[in-house]
């Protein structure tokens, strides 16, 4: 064999074995655009030297509004208004007087949960998936590479398959939700385009978010009321991962960063957490 013919073969082989090791990965391009949990209605309007600004919290669960100026006056009158707490289904009007037109001056930023509310679960009844199931937990608390931050120490990954059934752990109303994401990266720049769910508790104020599901994955809609192991997502690999999962993550509202904190839990399902040991298969 000639050395021209055995470097050919040996780039074929290359090649060959290149396109498979790529074939089983996935390169996607960042979203142009962030998708929303939900629309938030703002009304604003000038009249008689009058600005008035009109917000109505149109999820089943308190919201924090935060406002703030680039203009420093401005900015001071907002400070007597910020936050503004809305609760669930609420609205509150803002009035301005003699500061002209201030449509465009004003931004609003927005965080779920009133912090002042006392949480009075740390126990869930079941798994985030149907009854009869199981999976093994991937990675659970405190845990590397990525359960160690104030937003994921106490999440639990699951090890659900594109397509598998999600269910509710609690009963509560869908406050969040987003599914129009189709890609998925290991950068950090990948963390706010993964689709989730977010459920709130009224009884116990505790928020479950479930990570991950697919494109166009959700089985409820905003406002919806759900209860414990109805189905609500199908699971994904959107976001920040490596591999299809469910991304699971009780919260609680916070006042430091961006308004929630991952919360911890005692029991899950049947199993203490404290006794939980990563790749352990989990039956619900």
């Amino acid at each position: 064999m000639s050395h021209f013919t055995l470097k050919q073969n040996l780039l074929s082989l290359f090649i060959f074995f290149g396109c498979l090791v790529l074939s089983s990965c996935s390169f996607h391009s960042l979203p142009k655009e962030r998708l929303p949990a939900f629309e938030i209605d703002v009304d604003q309007k000038y009249e008689n030297d009058e600005y008035q600004l009109s917000i109505k919290n149109p999820v089943h669960c308190p919201l924090r509004f935060l406002l703030t100026s680039p203009d420093e006056e401005v900015n001071e009158i907002l400070s007597d208004y910020s936050p503004l707490y809305l609760d669930a289904k609420a609205d509150s009007t803002i009035i301005i007087k003699g500061k002209g037109d201030l449509e465009g001056k004003v931004k609003i930023g927005m965080k779920w949960g009133n912090s002042n509310l006392p949480i009075t679960n740390n126990s869930l009844a079941s798994l985030p998936y149907p009854k009869g199931k199981r999976y093994k937990l991937l990675q659970g608390n405190n845990s590397n590479p990525t359960h160690h931050t104030f937003g994921s120490r106490y999440a639990f990954d699951f090890t659900l398959k594109i397509g598998d059934t999600i269910a509710s752990t609690q009963n509560g109303y869908v406050v969040g939700l987003i599914d129009g994401y189709s890609g998925w990266g290991m950068s950090d720049r990948w963390k706010p385009f993964g689709n989730q769910v977010l459920v709130y508790d009224t009884t116990s104020h505790l928020f479950a978010m479930y990570g991950h599901i697919k494109q166009d994955g959700g089985l409820v809609k905003i406002g919806d009321y759900v209860t414990v192991g109805q189905p609500i997502a199908l699971s994904g690999k959107t976001g920040q991962t490596t591999e299809a999962h469910l991304h699971f993550n009780i919260f609680q509202a916070h006042e430091e960063r961006g308004g929630l904190k991952s919360y911890p839990l005692d029991s899950i399902g049947k199993y203490e957490v404290k006794t939980l040991k990563r790749n352990q298969w989990m039956e619900n």
